[in-house]
């Protein structure tokens, strides 16, 4: 060692080892007054804002500790009182954990008091920190007190039976799981508790324990409680690899209630679907019954009234040739005339009859003229591969689809234009109808909108049919709907 430097001399090198410990450490005499202290401790003082004046050298440290005031108090008056009973042999040590003073830092210390070697008298004060020794034992405390609760309130029973089903042990949560003491179990088959028809559940249970001892393996059975009921268990078995006698531990769960809310709820579902499908054929069988009316009516309209008030504006004109006053017979013959058409618009409403005696291609070029004149939007009709032969239930339902898109298309689309396309699909006849209206957003219509969407489907529906419609705002929208030839669903 160099003579010139004096951290290479003896007290300089322990000097420099005293203020690199990371503990705070100081020395006190037998007065309880510091006499050494090292780096940290002096450091510690300042970041916990004291000052050396109240705990560095000189000062006597029994006095703070016996002065101190606030939330630390009665625990530094603990520390004197160690400190003191160590610097006057009655104690050989004295430790104390407590929380850190900074309301910066949560941590945890543990004072530590050990007396000097003879022939000097003081104590040797050291504070290291024991913040994950208190977090782990925390932990600990939660978990102890988990399990506990689990051992309180066990859920699981445990059994070990032999490969024949002898019950060798059963866990003491058998009584408050299944109602039956332990002692009454053990001695006995399994088979004497179990339900007749899961008997054969459970031999194979233990089987496939014996020839697959690696795996895990699950059952589902009835067992009689001590009530005489029925429980059933959801039992997971293994075979114990330290037992030489092919034991097998069964780890078992009361799912009764469960079960019964299982099945409560699939009942409950069982009967929504049967709702909705009964519902959905009453709204089959409305569109049809509606369907089938209009069209009688219609055609009670055209054939009877129709033709009645035709014969009598004929004879009405007749009169009026020949009558005086030809004014009054020519009222009488425009109001019959009147009447007529207003028939004839009633009829074509309720069920054109164009559709019967022309078919679905000639009845929506009709339609669409007439959408024409009264709205004054232009239509694009096309149609392809249509005759004039098809079913009744697929040409009223598209026409119908026609009536409600466009009447909905000069309500709220504000188009300039409209396409109308009548082809033949695979799947039957399809029906498309675009515009370049406004467009709107399939999530959210308005009310009145969505509601005439939802007929729509459901009359399609009705005759196993399906509707799509693509929109977004400010690009129009198209409509496609599709008819099957042949019916679908409850007649």
């Amino acid at each position: 060692m160099s003579a010139g430097n004096p951290s290479a001399e003896p007290d300089g090198i322990v000097r420099t080892a005293f203020d690199s410990l990371p503990e705070r450490v100081c020395v006190l005499d037998r007065e309880g007054t510091i006499v050494v202290a090292n780096q940290t401790w002096n450091q510690s003082a300042i970041e916990n804002g004291g000052s050396l004046s109240r705990c560095g050298l000189g000062v006597n440290y029994l006095r703070v500790c016996r002065a101190s005031t606030g939330a630390f108090s009665e625990r530094a008056l603990e520390a004197a009182s160690g400190i003191e009973s160590v610097l006057r042999g009655a104690a050989p040590h004295f430790s104390l954990d407590y929380p850190s003073p900074s309301p910066t830092r949560k941590a945890w210390f543990r004072l530590i008091v050990r007396p000097l070697r003879r022939p000097h008298i003081g104590v040797v004060i050291s504070h290291p920190e024991i913040t994950s020794q208190v977090l782990l034992a925390q932990k600990i405390r939660h978990a102890e007190a988990h399990y506990g609760a689990l051992a309180e309130n066990p859920v699981d029973v445990a059994t070990v039976l032999a490969a024949g089903g002898n019950i060798r042990y059963q866990s003491p949560a058998s009584e408050a799981v299944l109602g039956i003491k332990p002692e009454e179990l053990a001695g006995h088959a399994i088979f004497e508790f179990v339900h007749l028809d899961d008997v054969a559940a459970v031999r194979k249970l233990l089987r496939d324990c014996i020839d697959h001892p690696g795996r895990k393996h699950a059952a589902e059975y009835r067992f009689r409680g001590k009530d005489g009921a029925w429980r059933t268990l959801e039992s997971i078995a293994r075979k114990l690899r330290s037992d030489p006698g092919d034991g097998i531990i069964l780890n078992s769960r009361d799912v009764t209630h469960r079960r019964i809310a299982e099945k409560a709820l699939l009942a409950k579902q069982e009967a929504l679907i049967r709702g909705r499908e009964e519902l959905l054929a009453l709204a089959a069988r409305l569109f049809r019954e509606r369907e089938a009316e209009h069209r009688r009516v219609a055609t009670e309209l055209n054939g009877g009234l129709i033709q009645r008030l035709a014969a009598l504006t004929l004879q009405a004109a007749h009169l009026a040739a020949r009558a005086p006053v030809p004014g009054q017979w020519q009222a009488v013959e425009d109001c019959v005339a009147s009447l007529g058409r207003d028939l004839r618009q009633l009829s074509g409403d309720l069920y054109p009859a164009v559709l019967d005696h022309f078919g679905l291609a000639v009845a929506l070029r009709d339609y669409c003229a007439e959408f024409t004149r009264r709205h004054g939007i232009p239509v694009n009709y096309v149609h392809r591969g249509i005759s004039a032969r098809f079913p009744v239930h697929a040409t009223s339902t598209l026409y119908r689809i026609a009536e409600d898109v466009l009447a909905n298309v000069a309500q709220h689309a504000h188009a300039r234009r409209v396409w109308v396309t009548l082809s033949r699909a695979n799947e039957g006849i399809r029906l498309a109808i675009r515009d370049d209206g406004a467009g709107f957003s399939p999530s959210a219509v308005e009310p009145g909108l969505g509601l005439g969407i939802v007929a729509m489907r459901e009359r399609l529906r009705a005759v196993g049919g399906s509707l799509s419609i693509s929109s977004r705002p400010g690009a129009g929208t198209k409509v496609v709907a599709l008819a099957p030839l042949s019916p679908v669903g409850p007649p």
